[in-house]
């Protein structure tokens, strides 16, 4: 199998003034990440040089400085989310890696291996979207606000689908490997139900029984996909 192409930070490019030394750098990321609590707190509407200013704790014209624009200073700071989200899915894809041997050793013929992979293969999913969730709530409510930008702003349009095709790679060489005989259609599939379910766990917030529901939509799904796969001894 090829292996998957990961998409580096050195592919990301920041369209602000470009920091020459590593004091200016630090106070331009301070900025961005700024930005980006503000966006989570109070949307890309809140995004004001001043407001930005006042929660990263810089002199007014440093967010002038750096950035020529407000949309200049937004898409910069969704090009840092992207490195944040491309950075969880790498180490997600290390972690997998490391156990899908467990899954190969399974016979999908006796029905009680085959729910074991039910379940491997549902916690797993579950795992990817509780992370998420549990490390840090910022990256699933900016990956919302993120979605939205990307439908009104080409710049932030070309960073979403960077990162979608990022995912779709990781996600269509894991199901190839699983077996799927249809390893693109499944792919979409199971983006669309991950991130109807992230969606749903903002909304739940806390709630045991929303965790509960996800994990059964999530057995749910893997049962009626199961019947497609046939897992090789395939190394990612």
């Amino acid at each position: 199998m090829e292996p998957v192409r990961e998409v580096t930070v050195n592919e990301l490019q920041y369209q602000g003034r470009k920091a020459s030394r590593a004091k200016s750098e630090q106070r331009r990321r301070l900025i961005l990440e700024a930005t980006m609590r503000i966006i989570v707190r109070d949307g890309v509407r809140g995004v004001r040089h001043r407001a930005i200013a006042s929660e990263a704790g810089v002199p007014l014209a440093a967010t002038t400085y750096y950035f020529k624009d407000i949309r200049e200073l937004i898409a910069d700071a969704f090009t840092l989310y992207t490195e944040w989200a491309l950075a969880y899915v790498s180490r997600f894809t290390e972690e997998f890696e490391s156990i899908l041997p467990q899954l190969h050793q399974m016979d999908l013929s006796v029905a009680d291996e085959q729910e074991r992979a039910v379940q491997f293969l549902a916690d797993e999913l579950s795992r990817y979207c509780e992370g998420k969730l549990a490390t840090d709530l910022t990256m699933l409510i900016s990956e919302q606000a993120f979605r939205y930008e990307a439908c009104i702003d080409e710049r932030v349009k070309q960073l979403a689908q960077m990162h979608r095709e990022a995912l779709f790679d990781i996600v269509s060489q894991f199901l190839t490997a699983l077996g799927s005989d249809a390893a693109a259609e499944d792919t979409d599939i199971v983006m669309a139900l991950l991130q109807s379910l992230e969606y749903q766990m903002l909304l739940d917030g806390d709630n045991a029984e929303g965790v509960v529901r996800i994990q059964r939509v999530l057995v749910r799904f893997v049962r009626l996909l199961m019947p497609r796969l046939k897992p090789s001894n395939t190394v990612l």
